[in-house]
């Protein structure tokens, strides 16, 4: 199975609010994707469906091959962390997320081995013993990291996982998420983060109002491959025109002291190789190199597509 999860005009309607609009994305085995769009964009719908809270209206998905009729029969492969998400006031962390293991169909010994380790895993090996209204925002998002990776699903879905943290906070969620996710494990983050799905994923789907815009990886998205921004400094000559008649460059577009260049690789040379030619070109004319970028950027190509 090369799909995690597969939709299919997958459609949500709310009375006359159409939420979700025919949509169809695969998210593949191994990666860390991105559920990319502005806030009412339909994410969070999206998610309730793939995690089998809501039915669509019309469409339908596969989640690790099963239709969402069937969930029931992966359901033990796959974890979910709403936006929301919140441990019980008067109970232990400790005890919640031993009672998800057993759950999960753990032994006893196994449910404490894994919640030792997940705890390890967000930094939190001494809140076993504190109850969930004692819980700041932030710490009560990495327990619920720590209860989304336990048991090493195939499938962990985080809804806005960094929703309303400060700076530092949310860099230590990304940082957790990049530890506890690896290749056996898919994650669909939904996110209108544009430098967080940056970060962290390596596919993406940007949706608005419901349908979707664009998805592929983020080589793809960002035109890493097709796109090299060069940055001139100070007093530089220009070198678009030397720039512009290279072998394999498309187009040569300058703003203020920003170089914008659009290249196809020619005979099957690899991309790094084309790049080169174009710095070489630059500096060889003349050009004082401030700084050198591959790709346009996610929120460039997003602000484009959207």
């Amino acid at each position: 199975m090369d799909t995690a999860i597969r939709t299919q005009s997958l459609t949500k309607r709310f009375g006359n609010l159409t939420a979700v609009d025919s949509l169809d994305i695969e998210v593949p085995v191994g990666s860390v994707f991105g559920l990319l769009g502005p806030n009412g964009a339909g994410k969070t719908t999206t998610f309730s469906m793939i995690c089998g809270f809501i039915r669509p209206s019309n469409g339908d998905a596969w989640v690790l091959g099963e239709r969402l009729a069937n969930l029931g029969r992966v359901i033990n492969r796959l974890s979910a962390l709403p936006q929301d998400a919140r441990f019980h006031p008067s109970r232990k962390v400790g005890d919640v997320l031993n009672y998800f293991a057993r759950m999960g169909g753990m032994d006893r010994a196994l449910a404490k081995s894994e919640v030792s380790r997940v705890l390890d895993a967000v930094g939190m090996t001494d809140a076993a013993n504190m109850r969930g209204n004692t819980l700041s925002h932030g710490m009560a998002k990495r327990l619920g990291l720590a209860q989304a990776f336990l048991g090493k699903p195939d499938l962990v879905l985080l809804d806005e996982p960094t929703e309303g943290l400060d700076p530092k906070s949310a860099h230590t969620i990304r940082e957790i998420i990049k530890t506890l996710a690896t290749q056996h494990t898919t994650v669909l983050i939904s996110s209108h983060n544009l430098a967080e799905v940056q970060e962290l994923c390596d596919h993406a789907a940007i949706i608005d109002h419901g349908r979707l815009v664009r998805t592929g990886s983020l080589a793809d998205l960002t035109m890493t491959n097709e796109v090299v921004i060069i940055t001139l400094g100070q007093d530089s000559p220009d070198p678009t025109q030397y720039i512009a008649d290279q072998p394999g460059v498309k187009d040569v577009q300058k703003k203020d002291n920003r170089l914008r260049v659009t290249f196809n690789p020619v005979d099957g040379e690899p991309v790094e190789t084309m790049v080169t030619l174009i710095i070489r070109t630059a500096i060889e004319n003349g050009a004082y190199i401030g700084e050198v970028s591959r790709g346009s950027g996610l929120e460039e190509r997003y602000l484009e597509l959207t």
